[in-house]
C-alpha cells in the first residue's frame, strides 16, 4: 500500500490505470481483488480514490452508540486491509467526473482541484443517511451513518442520565429517559435491540430504575423488517415488546421540537433522544457527474455493470442503479450486493485488460440476518428462516467471511477475538 497525493499520480502512463472512487464495502472488494488476481503482464496500476482512511462498517455502530469500550470495532483501517498489497491510496473527495476526457477531478467541493486520467473508472461512493425536510428534525435527531454519530447517540443519551438523576418526579425521569428511533429496517431495529439489551445496565449504574425507561421504534410503514420474510418480522416485533420496546406502525413523523416527537396522528411522543434511521440516498454528487441517473439519484448501468453512457466506467455498489434482469428491479442497498458486483467487476477488468469481453452480473442472495439485541436475531439463509443465537452466529460468521475475502487470516482472528471479547 502507498500513499499519495493526486499530483504525485502522473497524468500520462503506460499502465492501464483503475481509479477505484469509494473506500465502502464494493471499493475495499473490488481493491483487493485486483490486486490479488492481477499478473505483472496485465500492466495494471490500482489507485483508490477516498476521504477517509478506513471503512466504516455501519452494521457495528450499534455497539460504539451502547457505550462498548472499543469504538475502532466499526473501523476498518486501509493500513491493515492493504498491507503488502499495490494499492495506492489518494485521501481525497472526488469532485468531478469527466467522461469524455477520461479524467477525474479531486479536492475541495467547488474548487479547482487535481486531474487524475484512468483507463477504466469504479465509481462505488455509495450512499448517505437521508434526512426529509420533516420540520425540526435535522436540528433535534441524530442519523446513524459513521462512528461519530454513534458517539454523538451515546453522548446524548448520557446527558439524559445525568438529567434524570436529579429530578424528583417519576413522570419527569420518565419523559428524561424516553428514547425513539425512527425508521424500521434492519439499521433501526438493531439500534433500538441493543440499546434495549445495554441501557438497564447503564441506567443502574446511574443509581435510576430501568423501568422509567421508554424505548419506541417509530415505522411509518406498517410493518417492520419488509426485506424479511412475515413469520420473521412477527418474531422480531414479538421479541423487541419483551424487551420493553413500544413498536409505533403506521405512523409517519410530521414535526419534531425540543424534546418531542409528534407523529400522524396528533399523538405527541417524548424523545429528548431521537434517532432517525429513516433510510439513504445515493451520494448526491454522482448526479453532476455526466452520467444518467434514475429518479432516486442512483447511476444507470448495464447488465456488465457499466455506466450506460461511458465504456469505461464501471458503476457498483449503493450508487448503483442495477435492474435485477429477472423481475426488473433495482437491487436495494445490501452491503451483500455491493460484494458481489466488485467481485464481478474485478473479473470484468481483468478480462478487458487482458483482451477479452467483460461478463453480465447475475444477482443472488444467500440470506439476510438482523440482531435484535445482543444474543438474538432473525433472518434467512438458502430458502429456510432462522432465529436466536443461530442468526446472531450467521450474522457475525458473515463479518468473519468478509474479513477473510479483503484481509488475511490474521486480521479475521484478531478482529474475531475483538468481536467475541464485545457484549453483543
Amino acid at each position: 500500500m502507498d500513499v499519495a497525493g493526486p499530483k504525485a499520480l502522473s497524468t500520462t502512463t503506460a499502465k492501464k490505470r483503475v481509479i477505484i472512487a469509494g473506500g465502502g464495502y464494493a471499493g475495499m472488494t473490488i481493491a483487493v481483488t485486483l490486486a490479488h488476481r492481477m499478473r505483472p503482464a496485465d500492466d495494471i496500476e490500482i489507485v483508490l480514490v477516498e476521504s477517509r482512511p478506513y471503512q466504516q462498517a455501519l452494521s457495528e455502530l450499534d455497539l460504539v452508540a451502547a457505550g462498548t469500550s472499543r469504538p475502532q470495532f466499526a473501523e476498518l483501517w486501509h493500513a491493515d486491509i492493504f498491507r503488502g498489497l499495490p494499492i495506492t491510496c489518494v485521501y481525497e473527495r472526488l469532485e468531478c467526473v469527466e467522461p469524455s476526457t477520461h479524467c477525474i477531478t479531486v479536492g475541495p467541493r467547488g474548487e479547482t482541484g487535481d486531474v487524475i486520467p484512468y483507463w477504466r473508472l469504479v465509481v462505488a461512493t455509495g450512499a448517505i443517511a437521508t434526512t426529509p425536510p420533516v420540520p425540526g428534525l435535522k436540528e433535534h435527531a441524530v442519523t446513524m451513518w459513521c462512528v461519530p454519530d454513534a458517539h454523538e447517540l451515546q453522548r446524548r443519551i448520557e446527558k439524559q442520565f445525568k438529567i434524570a438523576a436529579m429530578l424528583p418526579d417519576r413522570a419527569d425521569r420518565e419523559a428524561a429517559l424516553s428514547f425513539t428511533v425512527v425508521g424500521g429496517g434492519a439499521t433501526g431495529v438493531e439500534i433500538i435491540g441493543t440499546v434495549a439489551s445495554e441501557l438497564p445496565r447503564m441506567i443502574r449504574r446511574a443509581g435510576l430504575d430501568p423501568t422509567e425507561m421508554k424505548l419506541r421504534l417509530v415505522e411509518g410503514r406498517s410493518d417492520i423488517l419488509f426485506d424479511l420474510p412475515e413469520t420473521q418480522r412477527l418474531r422480531a416485533r414479538r421479541r423487541l415488546a419483551k424487551m420493553g420496546v413500544e413498536v409505533v406502525l403506521g405512523e409517519k413523523l410530521t414535526r419534531v421540537e425540543d424534546g418531542v416527537a409528534y407523529v400522524e396522528s396528533g399523538r405527541a411522543i417524548p424523545s429528548p433522544v431521537l434517532v432517525w434511521c429513516g433510510g439513504a440516498h445515493a451520494d448526491p454528487d454522482a448526479v453532476r457527474w455526466g452520467m444518467s441517473f434514475d429518479n432516486s439519484g442512483r447511476l444507470v448501468c448495464d447488465s456488465m455493470l457499466k455506466s450506460t453512457d461511458a465504456d469505461d466506467i464501471y458503476v457498483i455498489g449503493d450508487v448503483a442503479a442495477f435492474k435485477d434482469p429477472k423481475n426488473g428491479r433495482v437491487l436495494p442497498m445490501l452491503a451483500q450486493f455491493a460484494i458481489r458486483e466488485a467481485e464481478q467487476a474485478a473479473v470484468s477488468i481483468l478480462s478487458e485488460a487482458r483482451g477479452g469481453q467483460p461478463e453480465p452480473f447475475a444477482p443472488h442472495m444467500h440470506g439476510e440476518f438482523v440482531s435484535v439485541g445482543p444474543h438474538w436475531g432473525v433472518g434467512w439463509m438458502f430458502k429456510l428462516n432462522v432465529s436466536g443465537w443461530f442468526a446472531i452466529f450467521m450474522k457475525r460468521l458473515t463479518y468473519v467471511m468478509y474479513w477473510l475475502q479483503v484481509g488475511s487470516f490474521r486480521l479475521a482472528a484478531r478482529r474475531t477475538r475483538q468481536m467475541l471479547r464485545l457484549r453483543r
